[in-house]
């Protein structure tokens, strides 16, 4: 098993952003907010059967918008969607939005996890969203049971067992100074960890053939998942310049990195989505001699593995809660 990853301190002024975490320890709920705020040119891939989200069809291919202020991953399920509006009312308050004949808009999209039956069934709301962006800053943000990761868990489907998922961080250092960075919250009805050898998915924990983990018997397949509500979510962040279509591509080929890491993965009680960012006033680094089509595949790649990283460093570094324990190291 390698060991939790180590990041720069410059890394989110290197790729132009800032985050906040809010935190509700008593209830076990929060968000996380990104933010750039000269905007970011954004794609979103939607791979979740489940979903709850803010905003996104602003982003899809035939949408006029381009870039965003704000990306805000809450629990509370639907509920927390309510926390986007306290998160524009903040940026605004800070001068960060677009312009328009009523004043500024920031472009916000975001999307919720399930966390509402772990807790007290108390979510994020507006108050909290404005307190997320007043936490904001660019330094390194905390992993583990922190913002939006404070009520994860993880393995709820019948052959699974139970435990704390989180927030975590995973980078990929590419070529020509490439960052390729990966933000997510492991809420997933899968395994991270293989119940039976212990190992992570990723490493050494082999998938096992269909017929194995399910058995011989379809009479037990009703109870496959026991607790509903589930979804990972990440948000890519890279200091190469590019367009909404390209950041699309990466966020496509992000979800590899998820299949990779969870077992079962993509199911539909799952709401996975993934955000990918390239920040107006990060590096913006420019590759005119490089294949676009070739850029793309590149910076997916790192992605895929920068989710991976993210998504063993959010079990890692998560702390056991009421029936949920952390994972521990054998």
């Amino acid at each position: 098993m390698t060991d939790t990853q180590t990041f720069p301190q410059d890394l989110l002024k290197r790729l132009g952003i800032k985050i906040g975490h809010y935190t509700d320890e008593k209830n076990i709920t929060g968000l996380t907010v990104f933010v750039a705020e000269q905007s970011a040119d954004i794609g979103i891939d939607i791979r979740g059967s489940n979903t709850g989200t803010f905003n996104t069809p602003a982003f899809e291919p035939k949408a006029a918008s381009q870039a965003a202020h704000a990306v805000v991953l809450t629990g509370g399920s639907t509920f927390g969607l309510a926390s986007a509006v306290g998160v524009m009312d903040e940026l605004v308050e800070l001068g960060i939005g677009g312009k328009s004949r009523a004043g500024l808009i920031p472009a916000t999209t975001g999307a919720v996890i399930y966390d509402i039956a772990v807790g007290t069934n108390t979510h994020p709301s507006i108050n909290e969203g404005r307190q997320a962006v007043k936490n904001m800053n660019d330094n390194l943000p905390e992993q583990g049971n922190v913002g939006v990761g404070t009520g994860a868990v993880v393995g709820k489907w019948f052959k699974g067992k139970l435990m704390k998922g989180g927030f975590g961080i995973g980078v990929a250092y590419l070529p020509q100074d490439i960052i390729v960075a990966a933000f997510t919250v492991t809420n997933a009805l899968g395994d991270i960890v293989n119940p039976q050898t212990g190992e992570f998915y990723s490493e050494s924990g082999k998938h096992a053939a269909i017929h194995t983990t399910l058995g011989n018997s379809l009479e037990h397949l009703t109870a496959t998942m026991n607790l509903s509500g589930n979804t990972t979510l990440t948000v890519i962040a890279t200091n190469v310049a590019m367009s909404k279509e390209q950041l699309m591509k990466v966020a496509e080929s992000a979800h590899d990195g998820y299949a990779r890491a969870i077992h079962p993965i993509h199911t539909n009680m799952d709401g996975d989505v993934v955000f990918a960012i390239s920040s107006r006033s990060g590096e913006r680094k420019v590759f005119p001699d490089m294949n676009p089509l070739t850029l793309i595949d590149f910076v997916g790649m790192g992605a895929q593995e920068a989710v991976v990283n993210a998504i063993n460093n959010s079990i890692k570094q998560a702390k056991s809660i009421e029936g949920f324990p952390a994972w521990v190291q054998k």
